[in-house]
């Protein structure tokens, strides 16, 4: 493989772990705090929120989501000292890596006695609280109180908030009071907060405990945050856009925009939403891609298109953001110009159904660039919302270019917004002036005057009601009533023609240093990531904290998901108009190209600029110290940014108060004389030209205040400069500097370095031994590659780090034996370094360490060392090659996890050390070789327990603790009696049969012992009537559900039964899945699940009908697959609630009957539909899309690429939407191919077969490509099989060469004449079919070539149905 396909490789390789890395890294940069806000002496003074707000202030940079009041998704609430660093930041990091607006509580952080401020706002604006339980959480006032705003808002809220607890170490009833761990503590608060606080936080309490939550004792850390991420998403409908809580639907607008989009007909629409700035648009177009994106393909949402396509590259960077959204990252990374994004707009978005969102388009360009204006762009039933000040820009063709389409509009469909309906705006305005609580009949009339006055336009309401709010909420009624009449006096003083009237009002309340902050972001930062300019503010004393909250609260900014500022078009005019024309600050910001140069032509003194724009986009230009010296000397200029500008002369002393130079340089010479900056705190070279030779390292050596240096994007940098002179450096940057070869070590004398960012570094094979002399040092953001990585040998002298993450970096051999000396890392994360055979002893030495996850590694053995590590309270060894636990492993005392799932050589040895583990709450021992649990287990306070083994013979009694029970055995006569775990809520039962997938190193007489257990009589469970969720697996005869009544969840799962015996037992059931039960025949008594929301029935061979499914009112959900048997579904009109249904491979299924809008629906016999309906838009509007059962059937040979192409393309087309079936043949247990299998490559579109050096050596891999062969020749160019060629030569495929061909002769003496000489013919067969050849192509490009293919299958499925 060439350089650059290496290059391009290992950069998308490295775009699918990025986000994890940022994650991991981040989440360990925060600043430790030990103090106990509540027991510091004094911090109730009149001082103290003054106090709380400065020290907030200075945390501004590191807490990402905190300082914005904007909406929230979830608001998570926890004991700082218990869960903080472990299980709390790892849920907090992956719900934001789910695209999840997280407030990031700690109480630990918090002084007072009432919630306020910061914290109000996010109480109010979240959508989902979830608070942690742990021991300690009840000893925290400020948890109770917390805990106390959740019930009183989520009572309030109509349904749209909800509580999710979490027990992390304690049980329900001990939140319900009902055990001495919490109410012991209760009366402690009594004296400091009175009986009536308390009596509050005691019923709180009780409330939330009883609903149903997650109890991390019943489930595994990561397993549990899964279910968690997976239920928020679905809770929230993760695909959408932050509209905020108090909005006011417009139902009539809404109805009127869907008739013209008229989703479900043929054809591409545009559909154009216009108006005057301020009125409403955006908003309508969020509120619309929410209700419709997820019955779309791909969805993207370009919001702000204007403000963004202003900056030089802006439109470049609006396509990559497109195509990232519709095709993924390896696509848009392709694109170099605007005009190759055209092409590739065209090329990769033509076979999807898309929803595209463009927001505030001005100029027919961008709608030209971004979407063409041609219909022929985008797949049939596409649709393009387009929002636009100027009607103009609609009034555009977007027929097809080429040829006539049917039902295809040749115009954008135009909507003008109306004027808000006044008593909508009144509502608008009593949402924002007195939030949640009740309109003040005294305010009413005046309410409606204010209304009238701003015309009922949204954004002023919005800004009038948020600020009177804000000003009156610590007023008294008189005081609070003059502020109202005089607001709306001001109001009145003209007729209201423009809403800058309005935002004056706001603005000339803020303080000075406050006025300053939003001017900058008016004129420089919009769309801008806010940590540099906090960094200039902070040195500047502006206490940016503090500027920033305020200027959110009062709506005059939001702070996004992604850390960039974004302000509203009309604020953003307002503030500028300030700087234009308003004394004193008329021209004291100067962004635009014009006035730039009429300022530097003028040579008249301005003392007044302190921000200066020198882009002259693409046009070079020179600039003469006398320029910038006539001003003279602009004294007070704090932030420049220059762009193609050449600056020739001696600018020592010139500009003593810049703290800011962004500097994008484009010609490699150096013409100043001298270049000296006191008080330059950032320096900006991202994405200039130059390179280890460049003149200009030696002139800026002299900045010696410099805290970030970001030399982002600086490609032609083969070696960093000298960095001796840096000493106060904080923050280093060399982010995607490709060709980066070398840090120069004087690194070393960044004795202040915090932060060092390599990522996207891919030529970076090492990092320098004197990166390990940083005691500063608590972030590395490290290259994600699958290249050779070498750590530096004294890295363990990194004292500062928390964390390190090295997953997924399987050619890392080793860990240096110094890793023992990071006295303060807590976190080490080793999965999927497969290179890694065993573990430095010094590992032990890691005193702080809380988190270790080796998960598939190549170890076999773990250190003895490793019991010293007592802090440790997570360890995770799953898919390993362990045989035995060390004898120390009781000496890690405080441990909480022990995780070592599916590592299959691990036995007995050692096993009862685990009964000294105190602490220990989850023990995951499922599918391992261990044959016994000890006794001691059963003192153990165990929450979950999973167990599972083909040898396991002897299972004590279980502790009485458990909440949740997984267990997998041969023979459950051997296992004791659940019954008597009386709380238990989660069990899980699986039955080893031959159909079960396990590694071939525990083949050895299995299928005998298989067969003899099936002899042997299973017992009938009675289970514990206090169970939530059942899953049953192989389990005959099923167990009595009579005593079920708390069941929501129950899984039948491979059950050799006939029937499904449904009882009242049952009648809370919520959701039911019954899959692979072959003998079923009938589901008696369904009608009794009267609350089942969710039904799932696959696999069901002999299932004629679904008796009672018309009686089943309240479900959301139906899913059919594979019941070949059932012909017709009862009339389902009573189900009015019903608004998924899907259906899969059911042949003989018929029409649908009873429901409006699908009486002469078509169905697909073969494929798979979804129909969808939108019941808030109207009950008969079904939305359909068809897709195959399986897109792509991927068939490797596990051991040779599992960590490489294929995890890289299975993870890729998931994120696409594309359905994948991932075949490894290390996890077959026999020899034939199962049915599951056969019906995945019946129904899957696309075969890949991923040929590397041993997969000849398979013949499950061999069987499996005779079939493709077989189903391709079969479907008639339906199906196509895709090879790729991972690192062989398609002559070892074709068998011209001895590797595959010495495979084949081995497999003769095993196989039959006739099969091998099949395998033979479809190797040649296959290998002379277009494939990829890895060493020719990235894996970006793979992934867009097989996406290509596969919508042109999924075209054809269509035009076949």
């Amino acid at each position: 493989m060439g350089s650059n396909g290496v290059q391009a490789l290992i950069t998308n390789l490295a775009l699918t772990v990025a986000r994890v890395l940022q994650v991991c890294n981040f989440c360990l940069t925060k600043s430790r705090r030990s103090r106990d806000s509540e027991s510091t002496p004094g911090t109730d003074n009149g001082s103290g929120e003054e106090e709380e707000a400065l020290r907030r202030d200075s945390e501004s940079t590191s807490r990402a989501d905190n300082l914005s009041c904007e909406e929230y998704d979830v608001f998570l609430s926890f004991r700082g000292p218990d869960t903080r660093n472990g299980f709390t930041n790892c849920l907090y990091h992956r719900l934001r890596d789910a695209g999840i607006h997280v407030f990031f509580d700690n109480e630990e952080l918090r002084v007072g006695k009432e919630i306020g401020g910061e914290l109000l706002k996010a109480l109010d604006k979240s959508r989902i609280y979830i608070p942690i339980f742990s021991k300690g959480y009840a000893h925290s006032s400020w948890c109770l109180r917390e805990v106390a705003h959740m019930v009183e808002r989520t009572s309030t809220s109509d349904g749209k908030k909800e509580i999710l607890p979490i027990f992390y170490d304690v049980d329900p009833k001990d939140v319900k009071l009902k055990t001495r761990l919490y109410r012991k503590v209760m009366p402690r608060h009594k004296k400091k907060f009175g009986s009536d606080n308390l009596k509050q936080w005691e019923s709180a309490l009780a409330k939330v405990a009883q609903i149903r939550g997650w109890d991390l004792k019943g489930k595994g850390q990561g397993e549990l945050i899964e279910s968690i991420v997976e239920v928020v998403c679905r809770n929230l409908n993760a695909r959408h856009v932050i509209v905020t809580d108090n909005l006011v639907e417009d139902n009539a607008q809404m109805e009127a925009i869907m008739k013209l989009l008229d989703v479900g007909s043929g054809g591409v629409r545009f559909v154009g939403i216009h108006g005057m700035g301020g009125v409403g648009k955006t908003t309508l177009a969020k509120v619309m891609f929410n209700k419709l994106s997820s019955h779309f393909e791909r969805c993207s949402f370009l919001e702000d298109v204007r403000a963004s396509s202003q900056s030089h590259g802006g439109l470049l960077e609006l396509q990559k953001k497109l195509l990232i959204d519709l095709a993924g990252h390896g696509i848009a990374n392709q694109i170099k110009d605007v005009d190759g994004g055209i092409k590739m707009i065209k090329k990769a978005l033509s076979n999807k159904e898309l929803l595209i969102v463009l927001d505030d388009i001005d100029k027919k360009e961008q709608l030209e660039k971004l979407a063409a204006g041609k219909s022929d762009w985008f797949c049939s039933g596409s649709r393009i919302i387009i929002t636009t000040r100027d009607k103009s820009i609609l009034m555009t063709q977007v027929g097809s270019s080429s040829k006539e389409i049917l039902n295809q509009p040749k115009e954008i469909s135009c909507y003008e917004v109306c004027e808000m309906r006044f008593e909508l705006a009144l509502h608008l305005f009593y949402k924002h002036a007195f939030k949640n609580n009740p309109v003040v009949e005294e305010y009413a009339e005046c309410s409606k005057e204010i209304v009238s006055a701003v015309g009922k336009l949204p954004l002023a309401i919005v800004v009038i009601g948020s600020n009177l709010f804000d000003w009156g909420k610590d007023l008294g009624h008189l005081d609070k009533r003059e502020i109202w009449d005089e607001t709306l006096k001001k109001l009145k003083e003209g007729p209201f023609k423009d809403v800058r009237d309005t935002l004056m009002i706001s603005y000339e309340r803020l303080e000075d240093k406050h006025q300053e902050v939003f001017l900058d972001i008016a004129c420089f930062f919009i769309n801008t990531d806010r940590t540099y300019p906090v960094i200039m503010w902070k040195d500047c004393g502006y206490y940016p904290g503090i500027a920033m909250r305020i200027l959110t609260q009062r709506s005059l900014i939001k702070i996004r998901d992604d850390n960039r500022f974004w302000m509203h078009d009309q604020v953003r005019d307002f503030g500028r108009y300030i700087v234009r024309q308003v004394y004193p600050h008329k021209f004291c910001r100067v962004w635009i190209h014009e006035d730039a140069l009429k300022l530097l032509e003028g040579k008249k003194r301005n003392e007044d600029v302190v921000a200066l724009s020198l882009t002259f986009d693409g046009c070079s230009r020179s600039i003469a110290c006398e320029e910038l010296a006539a001003l003279p000397a602009l004294p007070n200029l704090r932030f420049l940014r220059a762009k193609d500008i050449n600056f020739f002369g001696n600018f020592e002393n010139l500009l003593s108060e810049l703290r800011w130079f962004s500097w994008e340089i484009t010609q490699m010479k150096f013409y100043e004389g001298s270049f000296h900056f006191a008080n330059l705190v950032v320096l900006d070279l991202s994405r200039s030209d130059i390179g280890d030779d460049w003149d200009g390292w030696s002139h800026i050596q002299t900045t010696n205040k410099l805290k970030v240096l970001d030399l982002t994007d600086c490609t032609k940098l083969r070696r960093t400069p000298d960095f001796s002179n840096f000493t106060s450096l904080e923050t280093l940057v060399l982010a995607r500097c490709s060709n980066l070869l070398t840090i120069h070590p004087s690194i070393s004398k960044l004795q202040l370095l915090e932060t060092l960012n390599v990522k996207g570094c891919s030529s970076l094979g090492e990092l320098p031994e004197e990166v390990c002399s940083l005691q500063s040092l608590k972030q590395i953001v490290m290259p994600q590659n699958f290249q050779l990585l070498k750590l530096p040998k004294r890295v363990g002298n990194l004292k500062s780090l928390l964390s390190l993450e090295l997953s997924e970096h399987p050619k890392v051999c080793q860990l240096p034996d110094s890793i023992g000396g990071m006295a303060n890392l807590t976190y080490l994360s080793l999965h999927g370094c497969v290179g890694i055979k065993e573990l430095p002893s010094s590992i032990g030495e890691l005193k702080m360490l809380a988190t270790l996850q080796i998960s598939t590694l190549g170890i076999a053995e773990l250190p003895d060392s490793i019991g010293n590590l007592k802090k440790l309270r997570v360890l995770l060894l799953c898919r390993t090659k362990i045989k035995e636990f060390p004898r120390t492993i009781g000496g890690l005392e405080m441990l909480e996890i022990l995780d070592a799932d599916r590592s299959w050589d691990l036995t007995d040895k050692n096993l009862e050390e685990i009964g000294k583990l105190f602490h220990l709450t989850t023990l995951n021992l499922a599918f391992t070789s261990v044959s016994r649990l000890p006794p001691e287990i059963s003192r153990l306070h165990l929450q979950k327990l999973e167990v599972g083994s083909i040898e396991l013979r002897q299972v004590p009694a279980l502790p009485s603790s458990l909440k949740f029970l997984a267990v997998q055995a041969l023979d459950f006569s051997l296992v004791p009696h659940p019954s008597s775990i009386t709380d238990l809520e989660h069990l899980e039962l699986q039955r080893f049969s031959n159909s079960t997938n396990i590694p071939r190193s525990t083949w050895q007489d299995y299928h005998s012992k298989v067969e003899a257990a099936m002899l042997r009589e299973q017992p009938s469970y009675q289970l514990p009537s206090r169970l939530s969720v059942l899953k049953l697996r192989g389990i005959s005869p099923l167990p009595h559900f009579s005593n079920l009544i708390n069941l929501t969840v129950l899984h039948v799962i491979d059950c050799a039964i006939s029937h499904l015996p449904i009882n009242l037992g049952l009648t809370h059931l919520r959701k039911l899945f019954v899959r692979r039960c072959k003998s079923l025949e009938k589901i008696p008594g369904l009608s009794l699940l009267r609350s089942l929301e969710r039904l799932e029935l696959k696999g069901l061979n002999r299932l004629v009908e679904i008796q009672g499914l018309s009686e089943l009112e309240s479900l959301q959900y139906l899913l059919l697959s594979s019941c070949d048997l059932i012909g017709q579904l009862p009339n389902l009109s009573k189900l009015g609630k019903l608004q998924h249904l899907e259906l899969e491979a059911c042949p003989n299924l018929r029409a649908i009957e009873g429901i409006e809008g699908l009486e002469s629906w078509v169905l697909d016999s073969h494929g798979r539909t979804i129909l969808e309906r939108l019941l808030d838009v109207s009950r008969s509007t079904w939305l359909s899309h068809r897709l195959p059962m399986y897109d792509v059937f991927l068939s490797f040979r596990g051991r040779d690429i599992r960590f490489s192409i294929v995890n890289f393309l299975h993870y890729q087309m998931l994120q696409d939407r594309i359905s994948v079936h991932s075949d490894d043949d290390d996890s077959r247990s026999n020899e034939r191919i199962g049915e599951e299998i056969l019906q995945a490559l019946a129904n899957s579109n696309i075969y890949i077969p991923v040929f590397s050096r041993n997969y000849a050596s398979s013949y499950w891999c061999l069987r499996k490509l005779t079939h493709m062969v077989k189903c391709t020749t079969e479907s008639k160019g339906k199906r196509r099989i895709l090879p790729m060629f991972y690192d062989v030569e398609i002559d070892d495929v074709k068998l011209e060469t001895d590797l595959y061909k010495s495979d084949l002769d081995k497999h003769q003496t095993n196989f039959d004449h006739s099969e091998v000489k099949a395998w033979k013919e479809a190797l040649i067969e296959v290998a002379a079919m277009s494939g990829f050849i890895l060493r020719n192509n990235s894996y970006g490009e793979v992934l867009q070539l097989v996406t290509e293919e596969i919508y042109k299958a999924r075209k054809l499925l269509d035009v076949d149905s």
